[in-house]
């Protein structure tokens, strides 16, 4: 019998109506005041109650000595007390029916410690006795910009669709950070940490029903519930795409997650066998997670394997065929029809173009790479592409800034008008030359905002093109 028959009840977890941070605090230089400040920056609606003992006022809002002295219900405790006080807080929140308590105390049972552990216990017996659930211990918590949540002042404002959840908090931020500067925009993150109550199986249930949710990406270590996981992750995944790192696959690594947050990673082979039987994709880091998220997110679905790849030079076009290749892939050579319509534009390449196109040969020709991407995708031969905007060509030519936004301008509108997908190749900023660094970076921005997913390598976008497409 399924742990999960019906969606779990946390929608007052991630969108509370009151949040309530324990050990609030007047130093700006501590997580106390980073919540109570990270919560005012997204906007919270509701009423925010900073719990201090000793200050009138922390960030700019009216602080109260406890719980029990807030004038209106609470929805949310976050804790930033110390380990010793939250079996007390647990108890308070008991009796001022609050429905959630994170906690991002720490020094538990992640210690190794069998009385840290104890405390643990006995905090999670508290709880459940009063119907307090409980995200953490050892974990940041909850962003989530719909709701007002936040974890850190400088967290994104923008709203989208991505769920994220992870074991690790800074994780959690890099994945934040680096997937909104490529164009992802997050709905509900969770960092849960020591998973002790409310457990990644529980909110992968939730965010397979969740409506807000469009693409779920997750950093596992380990899991407390490995059934409970397995059936959360299968009915979030036959729903919606969903992506898992799994870290901890080598000993050195699941040594370091039983000390971060006291978590069993398994075996990894066990490991890739669940996430494939479950429907899930399996990212082996970080980079694998980000890309993965963004092509689900940015991407329509491929109808088939035919691919189109365009730009880059002789070398970029032999790499680029062997990396399509390798990914499943089938690099069609130039049909008839289109070849034909090449002719009327530039009938001196007719004979000598193909798939992959080479740009190095176009020069001059009065037809670019990205009208031959256009061509190519309005025929049916192809079902998907690959567009490499050959920026080091660009920077050895006059008023190279110009031109190169010019080109990648007119890519964007190719993309943007095609029902296949087209993934975007943009080489790193690896050069001496700041001014090209900040082309590069410049026109990056503006893919990330049109919702066109640039990837830094060739390898990489038809790895990810391969990954999705099944």
């Amino acid at each position: 019998m399924p742990r999960f028959p019906t969606t779990p009840d946390l929608d007052l977890l991630f969108s509370p109506r009151s949040v309530a941070i324990a050990g609030a605090s007047t130093n700006v230089d501590s997580p106390g005041h980073d919540y109570v400040q990270a919560i005012k920056n997204q906007g919270f609606a509701g009423p925010i109650y900073p719990l201090n003992r000793s200050a009138d006022e922390v960030a700019g809002l009216k602080a109260y000595p406890s719980l029990a002295e807030v004038p209106g219900q609470v929805d949310l405790v976050i804790s930033c007390l110390p380990a010793g006080a939250v079996l007390d807080l647990a108890q308070q929140c008991g009796a001022n029916g609050v429905r959630f308590l994170h906690l991002f105390t720490g020094r538990f049972s992640e210690t190794g410690d069998e009385g840290a552990a104890d405390l643990e216990r006995q905090i999670a017996a508290s709880a459940a006795a009063k119907g307090v659930r409980i995200l953490g211990p050892n974990g940041m918590g909850l962003y989530h910009p719909a709701g007002g949540l936040s974890f850190r002042p400088d967290l994104p404002l923008t709203r989208g669709g991505i769920a994220f959840l992870s074991q690790s908090g800074n994780n959690a931020v890099e994945v934040i950070t680096r997937g909104n500067a490529r164009g992802l925009k997050f709905g509900k993150v969770a960092n849960y940490g020591n998973g002790l109550d409310v457990t990644p199986g529980e909110m992968l249930r939730y965010l397979a029903d969740d409506a807000e949710t469009t693409v779920i990406g997750a950093y596992v270590e380990g899991v407390p519930d490995g059934r409970g996981f397995y059936e959360g992750l299968a009915a979030a995944a036959a729903k919606k795409p969903v992506i898992i790192h799994k870290a901890g696959r080598t000993k050195a690594g699941a040594r370091s997650a039983a000390s971060h947050t006291a978590a069993l990673a398994g075996a990894a082979e066990l490991w890739s066998t669940v996430l494939r039987q479950a429907g899930a994709h399996e990212a082996r880091n970080q980079e694998q997670l980000l890309d993965l998220m963004l092509g689900a997110a940015m991407l329509p679905k491929a109808a088939g394997r035919n691919i189109a790849i365009v730009g880059g030079g002789g070398g970029r076009s032999v790499q680029s065929a062997d990396a399509a290749e390798e990914s499943g892939f089938t690099v069609v050579p130039l049909p008839d029809v289109v070849r034909e319509r090449v002719r009327t534009k530039a009938p001196q390449l007719a004979d000598w173009v193909g798939n992959p196109v080479d740009q190095s040969i176009l020069a001059g020709s009065g037809l670019s790479s990205n009208g031959l991407l256009e061509l190519m995708l309005e025929s049916p031969s192809y079902d998907l592409a690959i567009a490499n905007v050959g920026e080091d060509w660009f920077f050895g030519r006059p008023d190279a800034g110009e031109r190169l936004k010019h080109a990648c301008n007119r890519l964007a509108q190719v993309c943007e008008k095609s029902a296949k997908p087209v993934a975007v190749v943009l080489g790193a900023t690896e050069t001496n030359n700041r001014e090209h660094r900040t082309l590069v970076d410049d026109v990056r921005d503006d893919f990330a905002a049109r919702g066109i997913p640039v990837f830094a390598s060739v390898e990489r976008a038809a790895w990810t093109l391969g990954k999705l497409a099944g």
